[in-house]
């Protein structure tokens, strides 16, 4: 038989092993359990297909895929912030996630972007998701450790929409023209018409009150803000499209256990953007009809002739060198990048925007 103190000192460290074994089951069910708030900033009316083709269907994925784990707010129209300062938002934890324009942060780390925007970069977001995917491997993401980037997207191309009818580069002289960001203003003057610096938000009031011309705008979301109304002379030009990429504040993703974090990373994220250029692909037919149905007795729908179309791209060449310039002045190769871009457009079997 065992002494009597050595009875109790086995009985306390098996007591003790159970406590220990129950504190850390207990601990493990209260990390699973324990519930994430993720604010999503949606510059766009609740109405724009953002809101019902990619914010909407990707709350109802997160809390289902995170099986209620993370819960998600959606804040329409720029309740929470402008889409002009997304980027500082977003790393001061503002909110949690948003849609980025890139060409609205052109003087940040993310100006390598910004190529996918020059005119006739690029056709759309199918594309744009191949393109600056391989793009941003080789030349963007420096400096940008401070937020989590989702894959790339763009918004479909750019036609012009106008206050009067525009058929050739001569009607643009001396117009008041939007610009989105400093990669616009070189084409604009080459086009010889005046930049005008507005976001997506004042577009419409700009048209309305005068305050610009035209403004260069994708047919889905002016047709679904109605930009129309104010500027019935759309010209068809699929000119430029805005690299858009989904952003989280990094503070956010790091409080998630790993669990969590690999859903986000492997299927949350992509899935988001998938989204987004989904979105554009479904809406664009639809929009191009409803806009050529409503401009039909108040306005016009134009088409650019072949000689019309060689001008525009021509005249886009501007744009391109003076981007050059600002990324060599940024530490960058610009050229290198350039021909870097050209070369990914060959092996994806994309038309180049001119011949280099």
């Amino acid at each position: 038989m065992f002494p009597m103190k050595k009875i109790l000192l086995l009985t306390v460290f098996c007591i003790g092993i159970l406590l220990s074994a129950c504190s850390q089951q207990t601990s493990n069910e209260s990390a699973s359990d324990e519930e994430y708030v993720m604010d999503i900033n949606n510059w766009q009316p609740s109405t724009h297909h953002y809101a019902y083709n990619a914010w909407e269907p990707w709350k109802k994925m997160v809390e289902e895929k995170t099986n209620g784990r993370v819960k998600v707010n959606i804040y329409h129209g720029s309740a929470l912030g402008k889409s002009s300062s997304v980027y500082q938002d977003i790393k001061g934890g503002l909110y949690d996630v948003s849609l980025l324009v890139t060409n609205y942060f052109y003087d940040t780390p993310f100006f390598p972007y910004t190529i996918g925007s020059l005119p006739f970069a690029l056709q759309g977001p199918v594309e744009a998701n191949k393109v600056l995917s391989k793009f941003e491997d080789r030349f963007a993401d420096k400096g940008l450790d401070n937020v989590i980037l989702m894959p790339p997207t763009s918004t479909d191309a750019y036609d012009l929409f106008s206050t009067s009818p525009i058929y050739t580069i001569e009607d643009l002289q001396n117009k008041k023209m939007r610009m989105s960001g400093k990669g616009e203003n070189a084409f604009i003057q080459s086009l010889g018409g005046t930049p005008v610096s507005i976001t997506s938000e004042g577009i419409y009031e700009g048209l309305e009150k005068g305050m610009i011309d035209t403004a260069f705008y994708t047919p889905i979301g002016g047709e679904a803000v109605r930009y129309y109304e104010p500027a019935p002379y759309i010209t068809q030009m699929s000119v430029l499209v805005n690299p858009l990429i989904p952003v989280m504040n990094k503070n956010f993703y790091d409080q998630l256990p790993p669990d969590l974090q690999k859903i986000f990373t492997e299927e949350l994220n992509p899935a988001l953007s998938e989204m987004f250029t989904e979105s554009y692909v479904t809406e664009l037919a639809a929009s191009n009809k409803q806009l050529e149905k409503a401009v039909e007795k108040r306005g016009e729908y134009i088409k650019l002739s072949t000689e019309e179309d060689v001008k525009y791209r021509e005249a886009g060449k501007g744009a391109w060198e003076l981007w050059i310039e600002d990324a060599n002045k940024r530490g960058y190769d610009g050229e290198e990048m350039v021909e870097a871009f050209f070369e990914i457009l060959r092996e994806e079997d994309y038309p180049l925007p001119f011949e280099n």
